[in-house]
């Protein structure tokens, strides 16, 4: 019982300690008092008071609050959002060899989002964080050396980075890794290796990996994997496994066909960008009246009774295929 009316006022006592601290200029206390805020740990959640502390830490150069006031500006976290300061936090950082920030200040100039798009200034500042083992720059350089972006095409260079970030459990890359296997870029094709790194990205609950994952099972004609993998993918809403998922209801493939799922799944798609699933639902809504059309689109909105009905049916699949 003592012990519990001891800790309160010890924590008391280090928290105004923390206080005294920060107010004399300790920028390391000031940059731990604004993650306090900014997460709610042991103090309520308060991002004014986070953004003051971030802000008095990075005003004195400190590279770790630079980031942190960035990232609060770059989302609109506490105070609007305002993708030019967090540029400039981003930079002040960056130059200090921050490698979060080196990321980050990448990422902008390959958006162009608070300065001109410029992907060679891109791939440079993914580069210097990337050499620092910062698992999501060596990523973002992978895609560069991918895609050919700032840099010239280079797929063995791509697969090095990716190969780098996915082994730190990265999942994007990891994915990445498994699509230049899979269709031999950079690297001799192969399946297997696609297969391992799809399922370690997949497994992550990386929905793109997902979807690829579902489509190496189908090409292996191992279709009862790939809809159970695309259905994971679809509830998150990736436009490829909607379609596919769709396709698989509309004609029955490996599965009691249900034309009123496979219109709600196809129209979802179509709303997420994938126009190549409007051929298909309109192909579907041929087989439908208007009263089935409606319930697809109530369906639609209603995800739970949606996520439920394919789940009913997916249970019914063999389980050898597990």
């Amino acid at each position: 019982m003592f012990s519990n009316l001891v800790r309160p006022l010890l924590n008391v006592l280090n928290f105004n300690k923390m206080l005294k601290d920060a107010e004399r200029g300790d920028v390391e206390v000031q940059n731990k008092l604004g993650r306090m805020y900014a997460l709610g740990s042991y103090v309520d959640q308060d991002y004014e008071k986070a953004l003051l502390w971030y802000k008095r830490a990075a005003e004195n150069g400190y590279a770790p609050s630079q980031v942190s006031l960035g990232e609060m500006y770059e989302y609109g976290v506490g105070i609007a959002q305002d993708d030019e300061q967090a540029f400039y936090w981003y930079q002040k950082s960056a130059a200090q060899g921050n490698q979060d920030a080196q990321n980050a200040l990448g990422w902008m100039y390959e958006k162009g989002k608070g300065i001109t798009q410029n992907f060679v200034e891109a791939t440079h500042w993914y580069h210097r964080a990337a050499i620092q083992g910062d698992p999501d720059a060596q990523y973002n350089l992978g895609v560069m050396y991918d895609f050919g972006k700032g840099i010239e095409q280079d797929y063995s260079e791509a697969l090095k980075w990716y190969m780098k970030s996915a082994e730190q459990d990265f999942a994007p890359a990891q994915a990445a890794l498994g699509m230049l296997y899979s269709e031999g870029y950079g690297v001799e094709r192969n399946t297997n290796e696609a297969l391992k790194w799809y399922i370690k990205s997949a497994e992550q609950g990386y929905a793109p990996a997902q979807t690829w994952l579902g489509n190496l099972y189908e090409a292996k004609k191992d279709p009862f994997k790939a809809i159970r993998w695309y259905f994971k993918a679809a509830q998150q809403k990736e436009p490829l496994a909607l379609m596919n998922l769709g396709l698989v209801f509309g004609i029955a493939q490996n599965i009691s066909k249900d034309s009123i799922v496979s219109y709600a799944l196809l129209n979802m798609a179509v709303a997420r960008g994938n126009d190549n699933a409007k051929e298909i639902r309109d192909t579907i809504a041929k087989e439908l009246n208007a009263f089935q059309i409606n319930e697809a689109k109530i369906l639609q909105e209603d995800e739970a009774k949606l996520w439920h009905r394919i789940e009913s049916a997916i249970s019914e699949l063999p389980v050898e295929y597990d």
